[in-house]
């Protein structure tokens, strides 16, 4: 039976650890390897949309932060495919999806039969992530498998 990791990349360094050491520990063993990245995304409250009409803050502007969000998210998928295919790893899907991350991450551990997950410990600066709770820690408590949080 093959096994699959999950590795969620963001960029910071310790998303990078977490890559590096699912490919170390995948290499030789036959793991199929998935890589995520999640554009935060939410539906604006209808408070801010129409804070942003009276305001003549433009939709369109809006919707730039998004596309832009999402071609960070296909670069930094980009070079973690890279790594990964360098490592002579070559059983990689990479994707770039929206929404919640740690709810994004759960749902694709879920759907795709996937035996562990990697993340780094901290994508969020310690404050934000304080009070916001942290991806990583609502993921290692609902996800369905095995996770692993790198430091």
């Amino acid at each position: 039976m093959s096994k699959r990791f999950l590795i969620a990349v963001d960029g910071s360094d310790h998303s990078w650890k977490a890559l590096d050491l699912a490919t170390t520990l995948a290499k030789d063993s036959g793991v199929e390897l998935w890589i995520l990245h999640v554009v935060p995304y939410e539906p604006m409250p209808e408070g801010l949309r129409q804070y942003a009409e009276v305001e003549h803050i433009a939709r369109e502007e809006v919707e730039a932060r998004y596309r832009l969000g999402r071609e960070i998210g296909d670069k930094i998928t980009s070079e973690a495919e890279a790594r990964v295919r360098k490592n002579g790893l070559d059983r990689v899907t990479a994707q770039v999806v929206e929404g919640n991350p740690a709810n994004q991450i759960i749902s694709l551990a879920e759907s795709e039969g996937i035996d562990m997950v990697f993340m780094g410990s901290r994508g969020l600066g310690d404050a934000k992530a304080l009070l916001m709770g942290g991806v990583s820690h609502k993921v290692m408590h609902l996800a369905p498998c095995t996770c692993v949080a790198v430091k």
